[in-house]
């Protein structure tokens, strides 16, 4: 479940009105502590308003899925928990193959041998539908960059990840580098089931941007007319300059490219975890939006 479905974001900033250029300001009061525990807990429908122990909960679900499905498609459960703790340590990055395989402790003949067991894997949790993958994106519509830039993994839930990584709501609180990740993987998860109701989705419609200079974007959301809009995500207010400089310096390069068919973006935000408003900066013409006020 989204944030939205649980209840936990009222939706006033909508990723639709957005892409038709409509948007009211929105008062929020979201703390970064009350994310932590919502992130250990994941949106598992099974556990709205019941007493269970979510860390046991989720435990047994990982355990059935090591031991059951994954052994049912010729994969070992030992080296199956270690290819996904792997996938844990180095969420949302577009992780080589053969770190993976190092990780997990694959032996084969060569690293080459390594990455493809490792890269069958990968493809098991996925066609499972525990992973998602996220493409890399450019504006031209046949740009190379579609097909050769890695893809960036993330887990069905947030929740996933966290206890593959042994983390409590606490222990988060105290590695913000840790909680970013982990607030990423959220607010990825959202973004996708959000684009996907978007008029004009497509059935992959959420990418990521990077380029040879070093510019990064989190995500980028591609209709099917080519209209997209660009979106960086941060922890807190502190970090809103930063996602700004990003953005303008994708847009600045987008509409530099004379192969971009649709050259500007339908709009620019940077999504916050603790902020006290969602606003529009109009000397950069960017939104500023906490995670709580956003929905479809």
């Amino acid at each position: 479940m989204t944030f939205a479905e649980m209840g936990y974001s009222r939706g006033e900033v909508s990723l639709a009105n957005l892409f038709s250029n409509s948007f009211k300001p929105q008062l929020s009061h979201q703390t970064l502590a009350s994310y932590a525990p919502l992130i250990c807990r994941g949106g598992w429908p099974a556990l709205v308003g019941s007493r269970q122990s979510y860390t046991d909960f989720i435990a047994n679900y990982l355990n059935a899925l090591f031991s059951v499905s994954m052994t049912r498609r010729g994969m070992d459960e030992n080296r199956s928990r270690r290819v996904a703790q792997s996938l844990a340590r180095n969420l949302g990055q577009a992780s080589k193959l053969t770190t993976i395989a190092e990780d997990a402790g694959i032996e084969a003949g060569n690293s080459a041998e390594a990455s493809r067991v490792a890269a069958a894997y990968v493809s098991t949790l996925v066609h499972l539908y525990i992973i998602d993958e996220v493409t890399g994106w450019d504006a031209p519509i046949r740009s190379k960059s579609r097909l050769r830039i890695k893809p960036k993994r993330y887990f069905a839930d947030p929740s996933l990840a966290a206890s593959l990584l042994g983390v409590t709501p606490d222990r988060l609180l105290m590695d913000g580098q840790l909680f970013g990740m982990l607030f990423e993987s959220l607010i990825m998860h959202d973004l996708r089931i959000y684009a996907s109701a978007l008029p004009g989705a497509t059935q992959d419609s959420l990418h990521y941007y990077r380029d040879s200079d070093g510019l990064e974007v989190d995500a980028i959301l591609e209709l099917s007319d080519g209209h997209w809009a660009g979106i960086e995500i941060k922890l807190g207010e502190n970090k809103v300059d930063d996602g700004i400089s990003s953005l303008v310096r994708l847009r600045r390069k987008i509409a530099l490219n004379p192969l971009a068919r649709n050259p500007q973006p339908a709009f620019m935000a940077v999504v916050v975890g603790a902020g006290e408003a969602a606003r529009y900066d109009s000397e950069n013409d960017v939104y500023v939006i906490p995670f709580a006020c956003l929905g479809p």
